[in-house]
C-alpha cells in the first residue's frame, strides 16, 4: 500500500469495499432487467410466501405499452432488446467497477445507459413488483451522475 497515514488506510479500505458495494447493486439491477426474459408462471408467483416476485419482478400477464409478458407465448420484441441492453450494460458496468476487462472510467456511462433503460423497461410495464428495481435504478443514475464513486489513485 502506498500510504503510511492510519486514515490512508481506512480509505483505500472504504473505496474498496465501495467498489464491490456498488459491483453487487450492478449485478442485482442485471438480474431485475434480464428476469424479463423468464417471466414467474402463476405458481412461482406465490413461491416463499409470494415473496419471490418481489425478486423477480416479472410475471405472466404483466402488461403495458410495449404489449403484454406471457409464460406460454413470451414477450414483446421491443421489451426484450430494453432488458437484454440494459442487462448487458449493468453487467459491463459492474466489471469496470472492480477493474476487470474494462477501464474503470467507464463504469459511470454503462451504469447510467442501464439504469435509464432499465426504466423506461419498468415504467413500460409499471406494476408494483417494478418499484424496488426503479429505486435501484435512481440509486445507480445519481451515484453515476454525481461520480459517486471516484477514481481510485493509481501506485
Amino acid at each position: 500500500m502506498a500510504t503510511t497515514a492510519h486514515g490512508g488506510i481506512e480509505e483505500e479500505v472504504m473505496t474498496t469495499m465501495s467498489k464491490w458495494l456498488l459491483a453487487a447493486l450492478l449485478v442485482l439491477q442485471a438480474h431485475f432487467a434480464a428476469s424479463y426474459l423468464v417471466p414467474l408462471d402463476r405458481e412461482s408467483q406465490g413461491a416463499f410466501g409470494g415473496l419471490l416476485r418481489w425478486a423477480w419482478p416479472w410475471s405472466g400477464g404483466d402488461s403495458g405499452p410495449l404489449g403484454q409478458v406471457t409464460v406460454s407465448s413470451g414477450f414483446p420484441l421491443s421489451g426484450f432488446f430494453l432488458a437484454v441492453t440494459a442487462a448487458g450494460l449493468f453487467f459491463l458496468a459492474a466489471l469496470a467497477v472492480v477493474g476487470i476487462w474494462l477501464p474503470f472510467g467507464w463504469w459511470r456511462m454503462l451504469a447510467a445507459g442501464g439504469a435509464i433503460l432499465s426504466l423506461l423497461l419498468m415504467v413500460a410495464f409499471f406494476g408494483p413488483t417494478k418499484l424496488l428495481p426503479m429505486a435501484l435504478d435512481l440509486v445507480v443514475l445519481w451515484a453515476a451522475v454525481t461520480n459517486w464513486l471516484p477514481t481510485p489513485p493509481t501506485d
